[in-house]
């Protein structure tokens, strides 16, 4: 993964800041996608063999987790949208994503090198995963959809996926 800080501008007016610079990135990106979560929130592990996301956190602030497959290295980020600077998170193919909204709400954005064409086409891990053992937030109610509740497990898509 790559961590890429970007200044914001504060003045009376709020603030503005830019996320994707083409000149940055060797990256070819086709499709942006936003997430509005409540607080407790938690979607993932998603992932595929193919596919670079650039992920920041818009509003509020998320507990990123993202995992290599290939490498078994969990990262940790804590990316908050009211900071001084915007983190962003350029995740490569081959590693899983999930994240906790830990605020009220908050707006997750990422950008795509693949157009997104459904569940169908992702890896799914579930979302509490014991060798990824996330720690997420207890501190509220989890809110969770059935597809990251009943995903397999990652020693389950380990068996299947194909090897880089």
């Amino acid at each position: 993964m790559s961590m890429y800080n970007n200044t914001k501008h504060f003045e009376d007016r709020g603030s503005n800041y830019t996320i994707y610079d083409s000149r940055n990135f060797k990256v070819n990106f086709v499709q942006d996608k936003i997430s509005k979560s409540y607080q407790g929130v938690i979607r993932g592990f998603h992932g595929d063999n193919k596919t670079w996301k650039l992920i920041t956190c818009l509003y509020g602030k998320i507990k990123l987790i993202t995992y290599d497959v290939d490498k078994d290295i969990k990262k940790v980020y804590i990316l908050d949208g009211d900071d001084k600077e915007s983190i962003s998170i350029l995740v490569p193919p081959r590693v899983l994503n999930g994240h906790q909204c830990l605020s009220s709400c908050c707006i997750f954005h990422y950008k795509w090198s693949h157009h997104y064409t459904g569940p169908e086409d992702q890896w799914s891990v579930v979302y509490n995963d014991s060798d990824i053992n996330p720690e997420w937030n207890n501190d509220f109610a989890s809110i969770i959809s059935s597809r990251d509740k009943n995903s397999g497990s990652l020693k389950e898509l380990k068996k299947w996926i194909p090897n880089t």
